[in-house]
């Protein structure tokens, strides 16, 4: 009996395949079906979002307990400060997680590399944003992040982690579910948004920027109240940069989601994004929310005459002519104005105590030229690497007023250099001609509703950006965006059918 059941445990394994030569506990790696490695990466990436939204909360309840004082420039600190980077090692967990799904995916199949040999280029991005780091005249700094930005290097391996994890999910169903999850975050983050500016309800509700830094007087610094949305996403710029990516998903899936209830949900969503991006105050909030908008307005025109259908292009125009009410109606109340300069300085200088009080006399000047002026001559003192990802210090060596020129692209260029930059150009590139394959698939009925929200996601972003920052709460949105983008060519067609 012995040997009968020596032979039966021997002949068990027979045949099957076991990662690194390990026992049947890897199994389930290795021999899950295709559907199963679909549900997987699916799941994952609904995961890092949920992580992503519930790791900001605490940062907000804590801004205003004090825990100690910084002697050398007299600041008080607070818990907050701390929390901040529980929210980089979140992103950075994250995105460590998501190369290994990325892995796992390629080793299902669901990624082919050898179709992707365009990946060569973040690659490069990420090894030489390394070298950047090194070479920054603070390593410590560049590499963990400072307070609030925290976009170190740690931080930029997250993004990329972000992406390859939404490379992975290329199910369409899958991308749906998804869609379902961000778009609720987008809900929850214009909600309190909301609250955020309504006076009555601000009381009880976290916001750093219900009052404005706005100068010295005889008595000390002075501010003034402004109610300004941010969500749990620390400021208005970043509200804006998220909204503007989660906007574009409730768009396209209102206008052409088949379910009904899904339909109802998102349009709502949509209305409390689109009063609570107007309520943020800022420029790349109503540039991000109009591109949306736009771009969605003239694909539906588009989809609507080739499909001979023109539900899906009068929906989009009425959804515009609400959204230009909304507008029109917080504007009439007073509720709305641009604060960008304020708010930039008050974020600087108050929340972040890293810069001065605002500007010289030069005030003529439009804010956002001013700053793209001092990011630009940072970048022409340090060219080729940059000073190094949020090397803050190097920055204000080199004469700017604040660490950031309120421009990714030239954020980019002065932290990380000339050569990071043009190649993440060509990746940006690269992903916008993705885009436009998927819309024109999305005309003649190739892929889903999906295709087209991710296309005007990450190209309504890319727009705001050029007067935004990036931002630990923020950016990770835009990258799994672009991963979403780079899902529909992960595997050949051809492969896939023969996957399932």
């Amino acid at each position: 009996m012995s040997k009968a059941k020596e032979k039966k445990e021997v002949t068990t394994n027979q045949g099957k395949k076991h990662l690194f030569g390990s026992s049947e506990k890897s199994d389930f790696i290795l021999n899950m079906s295709a559907e199963s490695a679909q549900k997987l990466c699916g799941v994952y990436s609904i995961i890092a979002v949920l992580v992503l939204c519930v790791i900001t909360i605490p940062y907000y309840f804590t801004q205003n307990i004090k825990y100690g004082m910084d002697e050398s420039v007299n600041r008080t600190l607070y818990l907050n400060e701390k929390f901040i980077f529980f929210i980089s090692a979140a992103v950075l967990a994250v995105g460590f997680v998501g190369f290994i799904i990325f892995l796992i995916a390629n080793m299902k199949k669901q990624v082919e590399l050898k179709d992707n040999k365009s990946l060569i280029v973040p690659l490069a991005v990420v090894l030489l944003s390394v070298i950047s780091c090194l070479l920054s005249a603070d390593i410590f700094t560049s590499f963990y992040g400072y307070l609030d930005r925290s976009e170190g290097m740690l931080t930029i391996l997250g993004y990329w982690g972000l992406f390859a994890a939404g490379m992975t999910v290329t199910a369409d169903d899958r991308r749906v579910k998804l869609s379902d999850f961000i778009v609720g975050i987008g809900a929850f983050e214009a909600i309190v948004g909301i609250l955020q500016a309504i006076p009555a309800t601000a009381k009880i509700v976290p916001n750093y920027f219900k009052e404005i830094f706005s100068g010295f007087s005889s008595g000390g610094m002075t501010y003034t109240k402004e109610y300004i949305a941010t969500g749990f996403l620390c400021t208005p710029f970043a509200l804006a940069a998220v909204l503007t990516v989660i906007s574009a998903f409730a768009l396209n899936g209102m206008l052409y989601d088949d379910k009904k209830a899904r339909k109802i949900f998102y349009a709502i969503s949509l209305t409390l994004m689109t009063a609570a991006d107007i309520l943020a105050c800022v420029v790349p909030a109503i540039l991000g929310l109009g591109a949306v908008y736009v771009i969605s307005l003239i694909i539906a025109a588009v989809k609507s005459g080739v499909a001979k259908d023109k539900k899906p292009f009068i929906a989009c125009l009425v959804a515009f002519i609400v959204a230009g009410g909304i507008f029109a109606g917080l504007f009439a109340s007073n509720e709305f104005r641009l604060m960008d300069e304020k708010i930039i300085f008050h974020d600087s200088f108050d929340r972040l105590s890293i810069t001065g009080t605002g500007r010289g006399d030069d005030t003529d000047q439009w804010i956002y030229p001013y700053l793209w002026d001092d990011g630009m001559y940072t970048a022409e003192q340090n060219l080729i690497w940059g000073t190094g990802p949020d090397n803050w210090g190097t920055i204000f060596e080199s004469g700017a007023i604040i660490d950031r020129s309120y421009n990714e692209y030239i954020d980019l260029l002065q932290s990380r250099g000339l050569i990071i930059f043009a190649l993440t150009i060509v990746f940006l590139i690269m992903t916008i001609v993705k885009m436009c394959k998927l819309v024109a698939g999305f005309m003649k009925d190739k892929n889903g509703w999906t295709g087209c929200a991710v296309s005007a996601a990450v190209l309504c972003y890319l727009i705001q950006a050029f007067f935004n920052i990036s931002s630990v709460t923020s950016s990770p949105y835009f990258w799994l965006a672009a991963g979403l983008v780079w899902s529909f060519t992960a595997v050949k067609s051809s492969a896939k059918k023969k996957a399932n």
